[in-house]
């Protein structure tokens, strides 16, 4: 016979003393001569709500690891029990179907977005233009200033224009006395007269030399004579063409310095070869003057150019023929339009900058020399990129980014990678093709609205 030995335990040891104490008589709390304690559940019923409890909880945890393949049978049980979760699963692929996250979307009806008052753009590819602003100064076109100097010495005998007159081409601004247009003119004379001698004894030559020509013939002078007529008539050719030189010599430095129509012999008068405006008179009434003084300057007003001063890789970027404004201090005037014509290749070592020449129209003078302006010039810089109109852009933490119309509700938040900037479009490298449409005013609404919506997300 097998005898088996059954594990106790205090409880049970308990249990079984107050079953001797109620057997003797003794109530089952006074056995041992103490109170008795509170009624416990038996055994069986204690080892059977263990059971349960230790069921569920397996039952729960299975549930919670299998709850995408048990889910619908084992849900009732976990919410019986308190593991259910208020919310799907982020990561189930039913719960992300029906809640897409669009944390950089922003829907709004046509009510809202007219109460943000938005307005709309278009990405649009262009030309990439870089505005280059920098200060110039008005000068005269070095091509159509004429520095006038006294063609003879002389005594300064009349002025007749000033600084800021205007004049013609071909207006006398001064005579002079000038001792040098009789010393031309007598030249002149001289020479005419020698070369009218030089005519006559090569005609003469020429004579001689046709009768010896007729005389040989019959026998009259011998052949020799004739031989010699001729290198006569060549000497008195060559005589004569050395005393027309010296005339046309003569009558050119005559025909400079003579006098101007009416004026008395042996008056120089100095005459404008251009229209304009007299700049600068260096001489004064009655003093002597020579040829190496500028007596007068006159500038063509009617086109003049400006010295836009360039600094650093700005002097890289503009190129000839680039288009500029030019803004100047005159009243009810928009402004000028030029071209760049050059820039230096000289950088000035005072104020390290290179000046670019633009040449600018200014038929009625409005523009005067060493006037400071304010230059933009549009550099070309050789290449065409996306843009959208500047108002589009909205600066966040992390960056430049735009609200792109997806639908008629909807805005998406994108963030730029930016380019050239204006005030009227700027370069998009990145984050908007061409065509796409661009909230411009009251984009500003959109990042207020999307920024709350992150807070509130994050409450």
């Amino acid at each position: 016979m097998l005898l088996t030995a059954e594990t106790r335990t205090p409880l049970d040891d308990e249990a079984d003393t107050a079953g001797q104490g109620a057997a003797r008589g003794q109530p089952a709390g006074r056995a041992s001569g103490k109170e008795a304690p509170p009624a416990r559940p038996s055994l069986a019923r204690r080892r059977w709500l263990a059971g349960c409890v230790i069921g569920f909880l397996v039952l729960g945890l299975a549930g919670w690891w299998y709850r995408d393949a048990a889910g619908a049978s084992v849900a009732p049980i976990l919410a019986r029990i308190g593991l259910a979760t208020g919310a799907p699963d982020a990561a189930a692929p039913g719960a992300a179907a029906a809640e897409p996250a669009e944390d950089n979307v922003v829907r709004l009806d046509a009510e809202g977005q007219r109460r943000l008052g938005l307005a709309f753009g278009q990405a649009e590819t262009r030309r990439i233009v870089l505005p280059v602003r920098t200060p110039g100064t008005i000068a005269f076109d070095e091509r159509r200033v004429t520095r006038l100097k006294p063609r003879t010495s002389g005594r300064v005998l009349s002025l007749a224009v000033q600084p800021g007159d205007r004049v013609r081409a071909g207006q006398t601004l001064a005579t002079l006395d000038a001792a040098g247009v009789l010393d031309a003119r007598n030249g002149l004379a001289a020479a005419q007269a020698s070369l009218g001698e030089a005519q006559a004894t090569e005609k003469v030559a020429e004579t001689n030399l046709k009768r010896g020509s007729d005389l040989v013939k019959v026998g009259g002078i011998a052949q020799a004579e004739v031989d010699r007529r001729q290198v006569d008539l060549a000497k008195a050719h060559a005589a004569t063409l050395s005393a027309q030189s010296q005339v046309d010599l003569y009558r050119a430095q005559y025909e400079r310095l003579a006098p101007g129509s009416g004026d008395a012999p042996g008056i120089s008068a100095i005459v404008s070869p251009i229209d304009g405006v007299v700049t600068a008179a260096g001489i004064t009434l009655g003093e002597v003057v020579d040829t190496n003084r500028d007596a007068f300057t006159v500038a063509d007003p009617s086109q003049i150019q400006v010295l836009a001063n360039l600094y650093g890789r700005d002097i890289t970027t503009v190129k000839a023929g680039d288009r500029a404004m030019v803004e100047a201090p005159i009243q009810d005037h928009p402004g000028f339009e030029g071209r760049v014509r050059s820039v230096n290749a000289a950088i000035d070592p005072m104020t390290n900058t290179a000046p670019a020449r633009i040449e600018v129209a200014n038929p009625d003078g409005s523009l005067r020399a060493n006037m400071f302006v304010s230059v933009e010039i549009a550099a070309d810089l050789g290449r065409e990129g996306v843009t959208v109109p500047a108002a589009a852009i909205q600066q966040t933490e992390d960056g430049p980014v735009a609200f792109v119309r997806t639908g008629a509700d909807r805005f998406e938040k994108r963030a730029l990678t930016l380019g050239v900037q204006r005030t009227d479009w700027v370069e998009v490298r990145a984050g908007i093709a061409a065509g796409e449409t661009v909230a411009t005013l009251g984009s500003f609404g959109l990042k207020a609205i999307l920024l709350r919506a992150l807070l509130g997300s994050t409450d």
